[in-house]
């Protein structure tokens, strides 16, 4: 059964709906493309079938076990990242009530600080490379004409229809050069962070054609401490021209 969620875009303030179990965006009853599924197309498909075969022999084991194996390691780091999200978009979204809280209640944390260890050091260690200000979590933007839409980590905006997108993720080997992006995007590099790069360049290209700017693109990425990758000038504004080029 499906389980809506109903937006209100950023940048269009379009109508959108999300469904959760067919992780589907529509607007009027139409089905929109999400950026994540828009950059599939720039990505070397990985071919489990084949590299589980070959593992197979290599180690005297069954293909299916491995496969099945895989699969369940990739729900656990999802289901892993889907958590570290959620609590990051709790704690900013809440900050500054909980801050006022704090203050009146003497408590030694943010009120809106999660009481496990693990996850209160999460955010402490953080927020020394968090910009922080007009930030908005779990934004939705759009562009309904070209049939685009996708959701936001952070969207932090620094001045008038001026921002920065930004985004969390926990990728063991986000440097590795191992995912590979096609042509016009090569550029970017050959790892998951380039792959990131791509995705959040859609989300750029969304809020330029609504008449933002944006100034760069972060990635805080969460690998046993926090690192700070960004994307701006130049190499954006190119990224940026070639999505559009392969959207028109």
């Amino acid at each position: 059964m499906s389980e809506l969620t109903r937006y209100v875009s950023f940048n269009e303030k379009a109508p959108i709906t999300f469904d959760d179990v067919a992780h589907s965006y529509t607007y009027k009853g139409k089905r929109l493309n999400s950026a994540t599924g828009i950059i599939k197309n720039y990505e070397e498909e990985f071919d489990s079938d084949g590299i589980s075969r070959m593992s197979a022999t290599k180690w005297g084991e069954d293909q299916d076990e491995i496969l099945a194996m895989w699969d369940s390691n990739g729900k656990a780091a999802a289901g892993f990242g889907t958590a570290i999200h959620a609590v990051l978009e709790h704690y900013f979204k809440y900050k500054a009530l909980g801050a006022r809280i704090q203050a009146v209640s003497g408590k030694e944390y943010n009120a809106a600080m999660p009481n496990h260890p693990f996850l209160r050091e999460l955010i402490l260690s953080l927020e020394p490379i968090y910009l922080d200000g007009d930030s908005h979590q779990e934004v939705c933007i759009s562009w309904v004409k070209q049939g685009i839409c996708g959701l936001v980590d952070n969207l932090l905006v620094t001045g008038p229809k001026t921002c920065r997108i930004r985004d969390y993720k926990i990728t063991a080997d986000i440097l590795v050069n191992k995912s590979v992006l096609l042509a016009p995007f090569a550029y970017l590099g050959a790892n998951k962070l380039a792959k990131n790069f791509l995705q959040l360049s859609v989300y750029s290209y969304m809020m330029v054609q609504s008449g933002w700017k944006v100034e760069g693109i972060d990635i805080f990425n969460w690998n046993g401490e926090w690192s700070k990758y960004s994307l701006d000038g130049p190499e954006l504004m190119k990224t940026i021209i070639n999505v559009g080029i392969c959207l028109a």
